[in-house]
């Protein structure tokens, strides 16, 4: 989808002096920004990858160096989803003939391109403001100026999975290791780019006796101590500057390992070994550090055990949902995943009427039950997993005060009905507590900070109880501006009724009127 260019105050110009440029009307405050240098006599761009989200604001400053004028435009996917590299903006600049060098090699008005820096003269730099693309895929990066392509060019990922790593390369070995190889001594098979950012397998062309050494940089907002973690099956082992910070190597089943590194802001190398010897492969990786929580820098598998075979994530079409039904973890044996292709998810636990969990990012990831079945639970594939109370979320009790029944594998006290689909496939659930019939309408809701889910519950009944209670979360609970924040990882805000906290437990009383009740619940993702 081409994004729409930014008037002229948006691209400033070269000449001017850094702290001149300011940001153009809504830019003030960016999602992210991007430093991109040319490396002198080399003809090369020295960010050779790096991801962004949706309709992210970016602030991108191109430097350039070098003795020769260089420019970066931005191309759309074009029909070979970027795997052109955008040639194709090349060869309309061979046809400019003599116009070229009035154009400053740029054929403007070409359908691919998105944004141009413009033609960048020595030791001098730009800024582009502009937003992302509103759809995923790989927009090329290149410079036009006549015989500097072949080397200078790149890849943006747009991908709800943006992350701090840039310049992810990686080698691919065949080989048979009850250990870690020294790869350095090994010829590699293929090598390639992950623009996305994402450490994965995807790119393996066999499923036992391989390895892979991915390389990178990441940015550390902060100096500190920072936190990495692999999770692997077979081995694994992850080095930043070189040395070894997580040791995950054996042959052994999806396991985990972290280790801790004091680090100073700004980029530094992160390197990640992987082999697989025989059965199921999988691979994690995570980071947390000062200021942000947990977040995953891999595609497909899980921190948790039981992470299981990788590389077949499901994902919703655009404006849509995607549903998967099967054993999913801590949802149980009659779970239903919805994937929003917003980047919301949750499950449906059609045993007990409840949300199990919701979470960010990647949706599931189905090699494990569609390479045949009785392979256990599939975890979430995504990151920032809530796990929401077991059990029921209806309950009659006898006072406010009263402790809420006790979690059962399956309920008895509630019957599921099925659910309906509309017409961009998100579902209403329809379930039943004696005669009062429920309908239960998750919906993801964008915004220009983040994403969170809304849910709507539409309860009726010709005999409406009076002692019918809804609980909405358990755990470290308290009242937060006119939500409640649970566990700090979690705000709710609920509308319909007046929540309180009982027992470390958020619970709204239902109110019938006239025969019916409704609340509305707001899911967001604390800071």
């Amino acid at each position: 989808m081409k994004s729409r260019l930014l008037p002229y105050a948006v691209l400033l110009s070269a000449a001017l002096p850094l702290q001149a440029q300011n940001p153009p009307k809504g830019f003030e405050k960016v999602d992210q920004e991007i430093v991109i240098s040319t490396l002198q006599a080399a003809m090369k761009y020295d960010v050779r990858s790096f991801s962004v989200k949706p309709n992210a604001k970016v602030k991108l400053t191109f430097k350039n160096p070098d003795d020769l004028p260089h420019n970066l435009i931005i191309c759309t996917p074009g029909k070979s989803k970027g795997g052109d590299k955008g040639k194709e903006v090349i060869d309309a600049v061979l046809k400019l003939g003599e116009k070229g060098v009035e154009q400053n090699w740029e054929p403007r008005g070409h359908p691919r391109i998105l944004h141009s820096s413009g033609m960048v003269q020595p030791k001098k730099e730009t800024v582009i403001w502009f937003r992302a693309p509103k759809k995923e895929g790989n927009y090329p990066y290149i410079c036009t100026f006549p015989g500097h392509f072949e080397l200078m060019n790149g890849m943006m990922a747009v991908s709800k999975r943006a992350n701090p790593v840039t310049n992810l390369t990686y080698k691919f070995y065949h080989g048979s290791w009850t250990a870690l190889p020294d790869f350095s001594k090994l010829e590699p098979k293929k090598t390639g780019t992950l623009a996305s950012g994402l450490f994965e397998l995807g790119p393996r062309d066999r499923g036992d006796g391989f390895g892979f050494v991915f390389t990178g940089e990441i940015e550390c907002p902060k100096d500190g101590v920072y936190t990495f973690e692999t999770a692997s099956d077979d081995g694994s082992r992850l080095y930043i500057d070189d040395k070894v910070v997580v040791n995950n190597d054996g042959v052994h089943a999806h396991k985990g390992a972290q280790g801790k590194a004091k680090l100073k802001a700004g980029k530094r190398k992160i390197e990640v070994h992987y082999f697989e010897g025989g059965g199921e492969e999988s691979l994690y990786v995570g980071w947390s550090g000062p200021g942000f929580k947990k977040q995953s820098l891999s595609k497909g598998a899980s921190a948790g055990g039981g992470g299981g075979p990788s590389g077949m994530l499901i994902a919703a079409e655009e404006g849509e949902a995607a549903i998967y039904r099967n054993f999913i973890a801590d949802a149980g044996p009659r779970a239903i995943g919805v994937g929003y292709s917003e980047g919301i998810n949750l499950t449906f636990d059609a045993n007990n009427m409840r949300f199990a969990q919701i979470w960010q990012g990647d949706f599931m990831d189905g090699a494990r039950h569609w390479n045949g079945r009785g392979q256990g639970f599939q975890p979430p594939a995504g990151e920032a997993v809530i796990k929401l109370p077991a059990g029921t979320a209806f309950a009659t009790l006898e006072s406010a005060t009263s402790a809420w029944p006790k979690a059962e594998t399956r309920t008895t006290e509630l019957r599921f009905r099925g659910y309906q689909l509309d017409k961009q496939q998100h579902p209403t659930f329809r379930y039943e507590r004696g005669d009062v019939s429920i309908e239960d309408t998750p919906a993801p809701v964008t915004g220009e900070e983040s994403s969170h889910l809304k849910r709507a519950l539409r309860l009726s009944s010709k005999a409406a109880p009076g002692n019918l209670y809804f609980r909405a979360a358990s755990g470290n609970i308290a009242a937060e501006g006119g939500g409640f924040l649970v566990n700090d990882e979690l705000i709710i805000t609920i509308t319909g009724g007046k929540a309180g906290i009982q027992n470390g437990e958020l619970r709204v009383p239902i109110e019938f009127k006239n025969g019916t009740a409704q609340l509305g619940i707001i899911y967001q993702w604390a800071e």
